[in-house]
């Protein structure tokens, strides 16, 4: 398997994490209860982008610790998107602006499982 195909979904995954951000952050769309700054937002988004970095440089440096490394960035920042699901469904925002939110927080999720299913796989492969 190529390793291409699991940075293309880590990158994938960030993005649908960016962008449920955004839409959580903005006040206009009373998403959420407490009002984020842009500052908070961007600080928020640049933490994601340097974790997922990290975890990527892991697995083309260190392949064994690559594997957990990038699966725990991918764990950790899911939770974010189930906490956004949750979140959006309790909000008092217009019903369109809820379904985007949902929509794009499950398939950030969905593309965060099957990134995890590629990570194992691959380590199966390798450890063999």
């Amino acid at each position: 398997m190529k390793l291409t195909r699991l940075v293309a979904f880590a990158f994938v995954s960030f993005f649908c994490y960016g962008i449920v951000n955004w839409l959580m952050s903005a006040g206009q769309l009373h998403l959420s209860t407490t009002h984020v700054s842009t500052a908070h937002m961007w600080q928020g988004l640049l933490i994601a982008l340097v974790l997922y970095f990290v975890g990527i440089l892991a697995v083309y440096v260190n392949r064994m610790l690559g594997f957990y490394v990038l699966g725990l960035v991918i764990l950790i920042y899911s939770l974010g998107l189930i906490s956004a699901l949750v979140s959006g469904y309790q909000s008092m925002a217009g019903m369109e602006i809820k379904l985007l939110l949902e929509a794009v927080a499950a398939i950030g999720l969905a593309v965060n499982f099957y990134t995890v299913v590629l990570l194992t796989r691959w380590r199966k492969q390798t450890n063999s």
